[in-house]
């Protein structure tokens, strides 16, 4: 198999998270290559890749999931073993974007962790995945997930660097954004700087339409444009993936959802840039 730099992975955030619904979206507006998929903090770190919400994606496509560990358990250490075991079950073969606590810079700003708390524990679970890395699994990568919001409206503390975990850990910059924030280099401008001054991939691991705002097909249309033309740092010419938020949110409307015009615009991205995810290198 050829390995291709410049592949982008379309995929989709089903509603099920154990992705269940997936087959049905990859029907309607695939071929999907990539699932974005979390656990519950109620999980905790899983035991093992086979018993997490990502695990039923091996041999179908690539996955990128999040944890969400207990903060101060995972930077102080307590849950080194645990955490090892579970990279160490990923398969080899399986390209994984790895990360805990998506959009800590949310949270930061709902007071549900400090800045400095989310840095130790990012921190130390991407030392971590460089250990099992290391180990020869060249398809694992970690990927820090924020919110374009805190690139077109910075506040300080919650700012991208602000959050950063520290240089040499990530290996892709990602960012979750919607409609009613932006379109095109206004929304994820300022991401793909960051990334650009950081040396890595930019990703979106959530994209999709707001409750309010446009609900065009042409917004759809021009983030797909944007994100297939538009690089990061490390040498690629555009995003590494993009996934549609097919889900019923408190901010967003399930993109691509029902809507023939969405669906229509989701299933010509996938085709057009369509590349075989165990061909991807970042």
């Amino acid at each position: 198999m050829v390995e291709d730099r410049n592949a982008i992975l379309w995929g989709a955030a089903p509603e099920r998270l154990n992705g269940s619904d997936f087959p049905a979206m990859d029907r309607r507006f695939g071929p999907l290559t990539i699932r974005r998929s979390y656990q519950p903090a109620a999980a905790g770190m899983p035991a093992s890749w086979a018993e997490c919400n990502g695990g039923a994606d091996v041999e179908k496509r690539a996955s990128c999931w999040s944890g969400k560990p207990p903060v101060a358990a995972m930077a102080d250490g307590s849950l080194d073993r645990r955490t090892l075991a579970f990279l160490r079950s990923i398969p080899r073969s399986h390209v994984a974007f790895v990360s805990i606590w998506h959009e800590g810079d949310a949270k930061i700003r709902r007071g549900e962790f400090s800045a400095a708390a989310y840095k130790a524990a990012l921190r130390r679970f991407c030392r971590l995945v460089r250990r099992v890395q290391a180990e020869g699994r060249p398809r694992l990568y970690t990927i820090q997930i924020l919110t374009t919001w805190s690139g077109t409206s910075p506040s300080a503390g919650t700012t991208y660097a602000d959050t950063w975990p520290g240089d040499g850990l990530v290996d892709c910059f990602g960012v979750d954004g919607y409609s009613h924030v932006g379109s095109g280099a206004s929304l994820w401008g300022p991401a793909v700087r960051f990334a650009r001054s950081k040396g890595i991939a930019w990703a979106v691991p959530e994209i999709g339409y707001g409750r309010t705002g446009t609900q065009d097909v042409r917004w759809m249309r021009d983030q797909i444009a944007y994100l297939t033309s538009t690089p990061g740092g490390g040498g690629r010419s555009r995003a590494a993936f993009a996934c549609w938020f097919n889900t019923d949110g408190p901010i967003s409307t399930p993109t691509p959802g029902t809507r023939s015009s969405w669906l229509a615009a989701a299933r010509a991205a996938s085709q057009a840039y369509h590349s075989d995810h165990t061909s991807f290198v970042l």
